[in-house]
């Protein structure tokens, strides 16, 4: 009768077991509170006004005054995501979920931010105390780390968010590239639509990547550049990190539209996809910027064409623009005195070594004939060389798997304390060792950010029989 009573008892003391246990708090296995019930918050600033208080130079506090200890708080909807991997440390809201007039990123060093502020969520965000400036030329709320905004600690980030309860389907902005890229008083800071999700149509991978090139790197974890291109010759740089989950993925092959979030890198407007859902390119590709044939002589480029602003990189039908060590400068548009060229520098571009390429499309060499190259240069700064001309005949996209051979031609150079006064002829460049057949002509720029930094610029390129 005793032995019965004792196993009449297991289960309720199994039962009371199960309740001490569930009372045992272990910080390893903290779940984050969510709550149930909409904030009470007294929404008195926006990500607009706040922005505002930004005037330059270094960061600058907000509050309400000077000295005012009153809390301040903005509200927003969440546009990116780190769930990919593709945003680390970062939360990028927006004031409207759709047609929105700012955005803003929130510098923290909290992790996982999707699996509380997924895209669309609406957050109210205290921000008295904090300093609004740049990241990189990005407008960010964060602390203040000399001239630029640093990262809130994760403690003082959780105790100024607040979740709601609200979740809606975000609209995205569509915009053109050159839109995208919309500098008023050469400010990149005042771009409207910097930190919301827009959206570009009719784009495309350039002729050579699409279908060839990865998102990211594939043997390390370097950010990456990859230029995307409308029909009609404009491009934006599409940057992902070396960490986001879809880097090996192959670039689509198709136009179609993109889906992304509109930041900036120093002086580059570059967009932020959250993962590849965000590509839809499956549609017939536009014949400019896409594959073209090798062209018959006379071939000229002065680079007055590409109408994406200076700063641009240069991105016209048939070249081939590349950084080959994923960085995030190439060859790019610039103008002086009303007349656009291409230039490139090592200069501040944190990379080491700095090497970038730009390849003419394929040109047809006549059988017979005695074709010549020509082209001008400039060069800024000078403090070594750093610009070599190469033909190849087996070129297919990829520069480092080509058969280049360096050509003679005169290279501006001697400037170390400015720019030349004019432009230098290379004089014509003897191809007729190339004739019947297709070529490619190439400007390598080698140099290094803590090597040579030489400014090299190239104008009026023509090969002619």
């Amino acid at each position: 009768m005793k032995n019965l009573k004792n196993i009449k008892l297991l289960p309720f003391l199994f039962f009371l077991g199960i309740i001490a246990t569930s009372c045992v708090q272990d910080d390893d296995y903290n779940i984050p509170e969510i709550n149930l019930e909409e904030p009470n918050i007294n929404v008195n600033s926006s990500i607009g006004a706040v922005k505002a208080i930004y005037g330059g130079f270094e960061p600058k506090i907000v509050e309400a005054g000077d000295g005012s200890q009153t809390e301040m708080f903005i509200e927003g909807y969440v546009v990116s995501s780190d769930e990919s991997g593709n945003y680390y440390k970062q939360l990028i809201i927006q004031d409207k979920p759709e047609n929105p007039t700012a955005g803003i990123s929130i510098s923290t060093n909290a992790t996982d931010l999707y699996t509380k502020y997924e895209p669309g969520r609406k957050i109210y965000f205290r921000v008295d105390g904090l300093y609004i400036g740049l990241y990189a030329g990005l407008p960010t709320l964060g602390t203040q780390n000399g001239d630029e905004i640093g990262r809130m600690e994760i403690e003082d980030f959780e105790s100024r968010i607040y979740r709601s309860l609200e979740s809606v389907d975000l609209v995205p902005k569509v915009i053109s590239i050159t839109e995208a890229q919309i500098a008023p008083d050469n400010d990149p800071y005042l771009n409207p639509y910097l930190s919301t999700l827009i959206q570009f149509q009719d784009v495309q991978f350039p002729n050579g990547v699409a279908g060839v090139e990865s998102y990211g790197n594939l043997n390390n974890t370097f950010g990456v550049n990859r230029n995307v291109e409308n029909c009609e010759g404009n491009s934006i740089i599409l940057r992902t990190s070396g960490f986001a989950d879809f880097k090996n993925l192959t670039l689509p092959e198709g136009n179609g539209s993109l889906t992304a979030i509109l930041s900036v890198f120093n002086d580059d407007f570059q967009v932020f996809i959250r993962d590849t859902n965000d590509v839809d390119m499956t549609g017939e590709r536009c014949g400019n910027g896409g594959p073209i044939d090798a062209l018959e002589l006379p071939f000229t480029q002065d680079f007055e064409s590409q109408n994406s602003g200076t700063g641009a990189s240069v991105n016209i039908a048939g070249w081939t623009n590349v950084n080959v060590n994923g960085g995030t400068r190439q060859w790019e548009v610039r103008a002086f005195d009303n007349n656009q060229y291409a230039q490139t520098s090592a200069y501040n571009s944190n990379e080491n070594p700095y090497e970038v390429w730009l390849v003419t499309p394929g040109l047809i060499l006549p059988s017979g004939s005695s074709p010549t190259l020509s082209f001008e240069t400039n060069d800024g700064f000078n403090n070594g060389a750093a610009l070599t001309v190469k033909v190849s005949t087996d070129f297919t996209g990829d520069v480092t798997t080509a058969t280049w051979t360096n050509l003679s031609a005169t290279i501006s150079s001697g400037n170390s304390s400015g720019y030349g006064d004019e432009f230098t002829p290379s004089g014509d460049v003897d191809l007729s060792a190339y004739a019947g057949q297709v070529v490619y002509i190439a400007y390598q720029y080698e140099g290094a950010s803590n090597g040579t930094t030489t400014t090299y610029q190239i104008d009026n390129v023509s090969v002619v029989e």
